[in-house]
Order: structure tokens, then C-alpha cells, then sequence
């Protein structure tokens, strides 16, 4: 646990510093930007994700899962495993394209024209975007079988938005039109994807072979139905998340989809944690699989859902404090002061997904692994029809509401699932103290702290609940990895003073 620690670190790091080039890019697209400009570059994002979702066939999985057959069988890592992850993500992906220039684009015409315009102008960017997203994620699965999961989110966290920036700075100032802008945004995954490229092959990680060996005739008869359960599995899932900004477009306009979008990436710094932990833990999980090593399973399961939880219920408590003060000080379009409920359900939802743990990489890797194909059709089942009635009700509020029921009751579905069938479950009495500490600590710093400026109430409150918050986790030793971190902060911060 301690080099996934130690890496799952680096890559927090790598994430966070992504997130704050996001947090940069969040403002620029709320101050510089008109909604229906914000609104296409983020619908533009959620739908290339969810066609790269199709086009991977599931391919990206199979290298995880396998990998550690192929490492056995060839020593030099010189598998055709990458290579045929690689072929059927373009047969994907040229699926996707055919599919749009025969029968979807009067289809996309007839539902967005009327209230976004502009989607329908600019839709033949989301191709780009998706044929190198979906490569890019090709290459991703193999860094996590190397444990190199943290330059995958150097360059997927940091160096993504860091061109984004980029790119909005120089149209802020009037450097490139937006036609341009646009067409260098649809870029973004071909440059992340080309540097991870180079990476590699520097590194010698991406050793690809062209002939099939003997272990593949053998295996790929689970193979396939493998990466076809988890392919259907993925597109259901990505459904899930994705559709709610589309729905909301068709409905209510790429305006509205601009600050439901906003608000759900800024929840989305809940999930940084999570992130992080699945890059680091998902080959360590597969491997103690193959070892049949239930023990492992089960410390892996239960800290990294104690240590998820903390982190979660921080982050949440922290965004849901400086809310309000965070608008007056960054003084957006005023629309965006609609996305506060929108976040509160958003982040509740974040904070159940992360305490729940490492389910779906668990089962995933399991030999149960098509439950995770029936788990993620009931989320789609619920999910849909809840987003577009709750939409048509409560507009995005609805939305926020129907993740957060889906999602619950997808999460509790799963709990019971590995519990009755591998005797896994993620609580210990500790979860009950990392879910009673923040609700404590919220009301004390919200109700006792209000100043005028509003950017010093937001040093404020997150100084006075940062503070209290650490002292009393310390103090009630309520993580063993939390401890283990603050020791070595503090041996580090000694020797440097010592010096």
C-alpha cells in the first residue's frame, strides 16, 4: 500500500494542479465568454466522450485485465495486447463516423437546432475530439498496468487544461477568432495524446507486437466476451453521466447547459481523490485477483473507502461553505448563481460514490465481472427517465437530483452484490467518525464567520475548517494513511528546519 500511496500522492498533485488551470478556465469561460460559447465547448467534451465510449469496444479494459497473463508469458512485455486494443478502437471510432454521416446528423439537426444553434454549427469537431480521446485511452490503460498511471494524469489533468488556457487567453485577447478557437480546441486530445506517445516510447513501454502468440488463441475466448460486457457496460455508465448536460441543451438551451456543466465540473473536485486512487490501485486489485489474495482485496477495499470518504467529505464541505462568496468574488453572468442547489446534490452524490470505495474496479477484475454490465443497466434504467422528467420539472436541479438518486441506489446495489458474494464490504467503525466529523465541524465555521469581503471570507472559513478538521482527524487517528502521511510530512519539515 505504500507505493500506491505514495503514487496515488503524486498523481493528487498532478490532478489538482490540473483542476486549478480548470478553476482558471472556469472563470475565464464564465467572465469572457457567452453562455452559448461555454455551453458548446463543454457538450461538445461530454458528447466526444461518450462516442470514444463506443468506438473503445471495451479494448482498454482487456489490457488491464490481462496484463498480468501477458507479463507472465512474455518477458520482455513485447505482447500484442496494446495492438489489438488499438485495432478495434479505430474499427470503433470508424463505426461512429459512418454511423453520423448516414443516419444521425438530421437526427442531432432536428433536436438541437432550434435551442442551440450553435452545437449543430460546430458539431463535426466532436470527431477529433473523439478519435483521440479514445486513443489516448488506449495508451492510458497501458501506463496503469506499468504503474505509470501518474503521467496518464499529468497529461490528461495538467496538461490538457493547461492548453485550454491557453487557448482562452489567447481569444480573450483578440489573438484568434472563435471559428479558430474552436477548431483548436477539437485539437486538445491529439496534443496529450502525441505527448504520451513520446513518453513512452522514451521510457520503452510501448512495445507492440504485430503476431498473435499462442496465450491469445487460448484467451480470447474470454477475451471477447470480456471487453464486449464491459464495452456495453462503459457506454451505459458514460450514458448515465453525460446525458443530463445534453438533455438540458435539447431542452433549455446550451446556457443553461453552460452552468449546469460549470457547476458539475466544480463538483467534480470531489472525484480528484478517486481519480488518483484508481490509476494507482487498479493493477494491484487485477494482480491480487490472479493471486486469489482475498486479504489484499479487502485491505485495498476498506482503505481506500475510509481515505476516499475523508477526502470527499473535506472537499464538499469546504465547496458548499465559500459557495455564495465564490460567486460574489469572481462576479460571473448572474444565471450562474442558479447552480447552488445544483451543487449540493452533485457533491452529496460524490461523497456517497467515493465512500463506497474501489467497487467497480473490484468487480471488474472479478471473475463476477458481468455484473458490472447489469449493475450499470439498472443505473441506466433509472437514470434516464428520472434526468428527463426531473429536467422537464426542475430543470437542473432535477438533473442534479436524478444522479443523486440513481446513483445511491446503484452503489447500494453493488454493496450488497460484494458483500453476499465475496464476503467484501468497504465500512469500519471509522467510516461512522469520517461521517460525523465534517457534519460537526460545517455548522461551526458557516454560522460563526461572515465578513463583508468576500474573498476574505472565503480564506477565512476554508482556514478555520481546514484547521479544525485536520486536528481532530489527527487527533482521533481516524485514518491509518492520514497518520502515516502527516508523520513523514512532519520528519520531512524537521529535517528541512534541521538544515
Amino acid at each position: 500500500m505504500s507505493t500506491i500511496r505514495k503514487k496515488g500522492i503524486i498523481t493528487t498533485f498532478f490532478i489538482y494542479a490540473g483542476f486549478l488551470f480548470g478553476a482558471l478556465n472556469t472563470y475565464l469561460y464564465a467572465k469572457y465568454f457567452i453562455p452559448d460559447q461555454t455551453g458548446l465547448t463543454r457538450v461538445l467534451l461530454d458528447i466526444a466522450l461518450l462516442f470514444s465510449s463506443f468506438a473503445l469496444l471495451g479494448s482498454n479494459t482487456i489490457v488491464v485485465k490481462f496484463f498480468p497473463y501477458y507479463k507472465n508469458y512474455h518477458k520482455e512485455n513485447n505482447s500484442e495486447l496494446l495492438t489489438i486494443s488499438f485495432f478495434f478502437s479505430t474499427i470503433g471510432f470508424l463505426i461512429i463516423l459512418l454511423s453520423f454521416t448516414t443516419f444521425m446528423k438530421p437526427l442531432i439537426i432536428q433536436k438541437f437546432v432550434g435551442k442551440s444553434p450553435l452545437l449543430v454549427q460546430y458539431f463535426n469537431l466532436v470527431f477529433p475530439l473523439t478519435l483521440f480521446a479514445t486513443l489516448f485511452q488506449v495508451l492510458e490503460s497501458q501506463t496503469w498496468t506499468i504503474q505509470k498511471g501518474h503521467v496518464a494524469n499529468f497529461m490528461k489533468e495538467l496538461l490538457f487544461r493547461g492548453l485550454n488556457s491557453v487557448l482562452n487567453v489567447l481569444f480573450i485577447a483578440g489573438i484568434i477568432s472563435f471559428p479558430l478557437y474552436a477548431n483548436l480546441f477539437s485539437l486538445q486530445y491529439f496534443a496529450i495524446f502525441a505527448a504520451l506517445i513520446i513518453y513512452l516510447l522514451c521510457v520503452r513501454q510501448l512495445k507492440m507486437s504485430f503476431k498473435i502468440s499462442r496465450l491469445t488463441k487460448r484467451l480470447w475466448k474470454k477475451m471477447l466476451p470480456y471487453s464486449a460486457v464491459t464495452f456495453v457496460s462503459n457506454v451505459i455508465s458514460l450514458l448515465s453521466t453525460t446525458m443530463d448536460s445534453i438533455i438540458i441543451s435539447s431542452l433549455m438551451g446550451l446556457s443553461f447547459a453552460s452552468v449546469f456543466i460549470n457547476t458539475q465540473y466544480i463538483s467534480n473536485f470531489i472525484v480528484v481523490p478517486f481519480r488518483a486512487a484508481l490509476s494507482m490501485a487498479a493493477g494491484p486489485i487485477s494482480q491480487a485477483w490472479k493471486d486469489k489474495d482475498m486479504l489484499k482485496l479487502d485491505r485495498i477495499y476498506k482503505k481506500t473507502s475510509l481515505n476516499l470518504l475523508i477526502a470527499a467529505s473535506f472537499i464538499f464541505a469546504i465547496i458548499m461553505l465559500n459557495w455564495d462568496d465564490l460567486l460574489d468574488w469572481v462576479k460571473p453572468d448572474p444565471m450562474y448563481h442558479l447552480g447552488k442547489p445544483v451543487m449540493f446534490y452533485l457533491g452529496l452524490y460524490q461523497v456517497i460514490e467515493l465512500g463506497t470505495g474501489m467497487n467497480s474496479a473490484i468487480i471488474i477484475t472479478s471473475r463476477k465481472w458481468k455484473f458490472e454490465l447489469y449493475s450499470n443497466i439498472v443505473l441506466l434504467t433509472l437514470t434516464l427517465p428520472l434526468s428527463y422528467v426531473l429536467i422537464k420539472s426542475y430543470g437542473m436541479v432535477g438533473a442534479a437530483l436524478a444522479i443523486l438518486i440513481s446513483r445511491t441506489i446503484f452503489n447500494i446495489i453493488r454493496y450488497i452484490f460484494l458483500y453476499k458474494t465475496f464476503n467484501l464490504q468497504p465500512f469500519t467503525k471509522k467510516t461512522i467518525v469520517a461521517i460525523v466529523l465534517p457534519m460537526a465541524v460545517y455548522p461551526l465555521v458557516a454560522y460563526t464567520i461572515h465578513l463583508k469581503d468576500p474573498f476574505l471570507g472565503l480564506v477565512a472559513r476554508s482556514t478555520a475548517f481546514t484547521a479544525i478538521y485536520s486536528v481532530l482527524l489527527l487527533q482521533l487517528n481516524v485514518s491509518e494513511d492520514v497518520m502515516q502521511v502527516w508523520g513523514t510530512v512532519k520528519k520531512r519539515a524537521f529535517a528541512l528546519i534541521g538544515r
